[in-house]
């Protein structure tokens, strides 16, 4: 899937990347793992970024609380032992609030900015947004900051973590 660079673009593809981790954690309750990790990675990342980048510009006090319920979600998710009904309560309940909070982002917030912006503003909001979502994930990934040395992670030094692993096969 190609996604263009614009703010539209990016942030509906993380949507699409996000409900295929949903797909993933439903299919697989025994192990889920590494697929919850990965979704907390770009979770916790798309909605840090939103906040920062393009909600200021709209006044989108809803899409903080709508945030904020899905991490008190995601984080019960992350509590749960696999494989019981505390996953599925949890991972039902994270679900349920993520989608309605991307159904009405993408028919309201988003169309706003469509009806707002020039194709060049949409495209260095896009810029914006990649950039502090990529900044969220190094963060939670324990990546060094721009400049400070680089450390082995993952599994044998390979530089690859689990939820790496997770997050490039999206």
């Amino acid at each position: 899937m190609t996604v263009r660079n614009d703010v539209i673009s990016l942030v509906q593809a993380d949507h699409r990347r996000i409900e295929v981790l949903f797909k993933r954690l439903l299919l697989n309750q025994q192990d889920p793992g590494p697929a919850i990790s990965a979704l907390h990675a770009l979770l916790t990342a798309h909605l840090r970024a939103e906040e920062d980048v393009f909600y200021p510009l709209l006044n989108a006090h809803h899409g903080f609380a709508q945030h904020k319920e899905a991490e008190v979600h995601l984080d019960a998710l992350r509590r749960a032992d696999a494989g019981t009904p505390g996953l599925t309560e949890a991972l039902h309940q994270l679900v349920v609030s993520v989608m309605a909070h991307f159904c009405d982002e993408e028919t309201t917030i988003l169309p706003i900015l469509a009806r707002s912006m020039t194709g060049e503003e949409l495209a260095e909001l896009g810029a914006a947004f990649r950039d502090a979502r990529q900044r969220e994930l190094d963060a939670l990934r324990g990546r060094p900051a721009e400049g400070e040395p680089r450390r082995a992670t993952g599994r044998f030094g390979t530089g690859k973590t689990g939820v790496q692993e997770v997050l490039t096969t999206l």
